[in-house]
């Protein structure tokens, strides 16, 4: 053993003088590459100062512009948005518009984790993210990733729960009995000493929102949670979201371009385009905005495209039609007029086109009504949870 020590200290000496020389060089080079400011670029975690935001809201992002590192144009330019309360709000918009840029500007990752340079300032809980570090913010934010897989590190389900606990110090009992609501929550009681590897890819899933919200945060963000859902595994995730919004109180953000399965959970809806916040409103009015300006229409849930045209063709229901419950009822409204026409004029005022549309939708909606309850995939055994491989 005491052989070594010669080794030790002539490692140590080159070690001390190689490094020096060095270090310039690196410098320079992850400088060039835009892994560390220029010279010219200040940084500042902003620590001497106060600040405060304009506005009182869980998250507060306000006259933002966040530039990728060496970037001359902005991923997000002008982005004011606030996410409250209980909210369950939607972003969306084409590929390659800045949603999940947004989404790691609102935890904290723009940009410390990204780096680049940012304007404006994003408010959690009225505390600037600059002010704040990436593991105080999951505190108050929960995140999951479009690869959820890559967020699960342990061997089994209750491993997976309890370790960002044991990473914060909590005492046994609290892990145990946080765990055991968190579960409930999510829907995985009695598989807490399954294997991960052994779980669906809708279970994993739902490990994932459940590890999240082991430490109890009253936010939380999914990033294109349904990019490895087929259908079934989909509209069983927004149930279990939706069910978290409103019987739990957490508020949900989700980015996703697929809305077919979200919306009817949803109460604000914000659509991005090209970096910039274009329509931030209701679900409805953003998605007449969608629709009457072109943009990102192939996003629109069937069911509303055809409720817009059948409001052009002079058709009106009480309520836009986001799901097909709301269509099949406005579908019956239709009905009642075309009767209460033929009673009073004994014929309809509705054009022959206008009377198939509404006899095709008709149709389908009775298929709808009479259709049989879908087996929930994860139920079925041998099958995956609705994830492609």
């Amino acid at each position: 053993m005491y052989g070594m020590w010669p080794l030790v200290l002539i490692v140590g000496a080159l070690n001390g003088a190689i490094t020096p020389i060095l270090y310039i060089p690196a410098q320079r080079l992850f400088s060039k590459r835009g892994m560390l400011p220029n010279a010219d670029q200040l940084t500042s975690d902003h620590s001497r100062l106060t600040i405060l935001p304009e506005r009182q809201a869980k998250i507060s992002i306000e006259h933002v512009n966040y530039y990728h590192p060496k970037a001359t144009t902005p991923s997000l330019e002008n982005i004011n948005l606030d996410v409250n309360e209980g909210d369950f709000l939607v972003v969306t918009g084409p590929a390659g518009c800045g949603k999940s840029t947004l989404c790691m500007a609102m935890v904290g990752a723009v940009p410390k984790f990204y780096g680049g340079r940012l304007e404006g300032m994003v408010f959690v809980d009225g505390h600037a993210t600059t002010q704040m570090e990436i593991p105080e913010l999951a505190n108050h934010i929960g995140v999951v990733l479009a690869d959820y897989d890559t967020q699960l590190v342990t061997m089994t389900v209750r491993e997976e729960v309890a370790f960002a606990m044991e990473n914060r110090g909590y005492d046994r009992e609290t892990i145990k009995a946080r765990s055991e609501e968190v579960f409930k929550q999510v829907g995985l009681v009695g598989l807490e000493n399954r294997k991960i590897t052994s779980l669906s890819g809708g279970q994993r899933q739902r490990l994932a929102i459940a590890s999240v919200l082991a430490t109890n945060p009253t936010v939380l963000v999914l990033d294109e949670p349904t990019s490895s859902l087929d259908p079934d595994g989909t509209a069983e995730l927004y149930r279990l979201v939706g069910d978290l919004n409103q019987k739990h109180g957490i508020t949900v953000v989700v980015i996703d371009h697929d809305l077919h399965a979200v919306l009817p959970y949803a109460n604000r809806m914000a659509l991005m385009v090209d970096g910039s916040i274009a329509c931030d409103d209701d679900v409805p009015t953003t998605l007449r905005y969608m629709y009457e300006h072109n943009i990102h229409v192939d996003a629109l849930p069937s069911v509303f495209t055809t409720y817009m045209e059948l409001e052009q063709a002079g058709f009106h229901s009480d309520e836009p039609w986001l799901s097909i419950e709301s269509a099949i009822k406005g579908l019956h409204q239709f009905e009642m007029a075309h009767a209460i026409q033929t009673e009073v004029h004994g014929k309809s005022n509705s054009t022959v086109n206008q009377r198939n549309i509404v006899d095709n939708l008709v149709d389908q909606s009775n298929i709808v009504e009479n259709r049989q309850p879908v087996q929930r995939v994860d139920d079925v055994p041998g099958k995956d949870g609705g994830a492609h491989a």
